[in-house]
């Protein structure tokens, strides 16, 4: 049986510390008597000056809770209780605990602070807070607490099948780290679309086209993969009112890979337009088809190719995405433009890849379109599987998505020369 001064904090110095270690017990027997083992986890406490551990009294709570988990269950839980004994140990002069007898709500909450404050992610510091919670409550329940007005609160649900039972927590004004690091944006700032495919366009990347066709046909990295020369219809005699694309099939162009990634099929079986935009789509295309045409390229031939003449992979197309992306916002830093140069920082704190270029897409379509229709039209889905009225319909929105752009060109000067 635990006592109540089973973490006599007081009594501890800087050179102790809870550690989380393993052991191999035997849990059941097979029918000739030899003994089946199973890990288990154990919290010990240790001598940082001598490295002499012994086994606490305080994994009785981890065997009693977890101990038919799995192994990683119960290591995790004993992580997050050695983790906070160590927190008490640490501010045990703030906090004037002498053994958890005395523990608070107010504790707990305050260790659960020290994480976000330590930047750790929100749902790391939700699982800690879970664990928490069902150790306090067997503190509770088992009247290792003193303080007998603690209590946790538990509400049940009904939902059409049973009765679901939750846990409040009982920690207050917990912050969570909001991590900016890790905050994806879909679209880039109106005024920076063109910016975008300038750069690519004047550093000659060799998917320059590609990424015009993710801002203007909102094709995926899969997608583009998978095309070879002819898949790619002009409209229009040099392509001035853009692509017809041609996505009915995979076409797997490199059967030489054993790929997992899952980045070179096209998700959605369909045929689909890039708009085109003054006489960028021209220059985009022309310029593309000069810098491969060395490698005596045919209707076959894969449409974006590698160094080696080779259909590019989505990793290889995610690889040269990111140099433009480099040089994009090296760009911003270096303006004059104090607006770019802030902008730059934020967009350098974001997270963002290929998938801009379809979020890019879509917005632009949510703006003018008239209806749902409109939207799902020339995104290509599933739901509307006829060439005729998808080519009528595209006219139409050309002309809407063209005018929107302008606004945009006339206001941001940019120049492909």
């Amino acid at each position: 049986m635990v006592e109540k001064n089973l973490v006599n904090i007081e009594k501890f110095k800087q050179k102790y510390k809870f550690v989380v270690r393993s052991i191999w017990g035997q849990y059941a027997a097979n029918k000739d008597g030899s003994p089946i083992y199973k890990q288990y986890i154990v919290i010990k406490i240790k001598n940082i000056k001598t490295d002499s551990e012994i086994i606490h009294p305080i994994t009785e709570f981890i065997l009693a809770k977890w101990k038919s988990q799995s192994f990683n269950t119960m290591k995790a839980s004993a992580y997050t209780i050695s983790m906070f004994l160590n927190f008490l140990i640490e501010n045990k002069g703030y906090y004037q605990l002498k053994n958890l007898s005395k523990l608070k709500f107010e504790h707990g909450t305050e260790f659960l602070n020290d994480l976000t404050y330590k930047k750790t992610p929100k749902s790391t510091v939700k699982k800690h807070e879970r664990i928490l919670i069902v150790f306090f409550n067997y503190l509770i329940e088992n009247g290792f607490i003193d303080d007998n007005e603690m209590s946790i609160t538990k509400i049940s649900e009904v939902n059409q099948l049973n009765i679901i039972t939750k846990t409040k927590s009982p920690f207050k004004k917990v912050e969570y780290y909001k991590n900016s690091d890790s905050y994806s944006i879909h679209q880039l700032p109106e005024e920076y679309i063109l910016k975008f495919l300038e750069v690519a366009y004047q550093i000659n990347s060799p998917i320059a086209l590609g990424i015009y066709m993710q801002f203007f046909g909102g094709l995926r990295i899969g997608e583009e993969c998978n095309l070879r020369v002819k898949d790619l219809q002009l409209i229009g005699a040099s392509g001035e009112n853009g692509f017809l694309v041609n996505l009915t099939a995979d076409r797997n162009l490199r059967i030489d890979l054993n790929n997992t990634t899952g980045s070179n099929y096209i998700k959605s079986k369909r045929w689909q337009i890039v708009f085109g935009f003054k006489n960028w789509s021209v220059l985009f295309y022309e310029k593309h088809m000069s810098n491969i045409q060395s490698n005596n390229i045919n209707g076959e031939s894969p449409l974006f190719i590698n160094r080696n003449g080779l259909a590019m992979t989505g990793s290889s197309y995610y690889y040269h995405f990111k140099k433009v992306k480099l040089a994009f916002l090296k760009k911003l830093r270096d303006s004059p433009n104090s607006k770019d140069r802030l902008n730059a920082i934020t967009l350098e704190n974001c997270k963002w890849s290929t998938h801009i270029g379809r979020g890019i897409f879509s917005n632009l379509l949510a703006e003018e379109a008239d209806n749902v229709y409109d939207i799902s039209f020339p995104r290509g889905d599933k739901n509307f599987n006829s060439v005729r009225p998808y080519i009528a319909n595209s006219k139409k929105m050309k002309t809407k998505l063209e005018a929107k752009i302008t606004e945009i060109y006339e206001n941001n000067l940019v120049n492909l020369d």
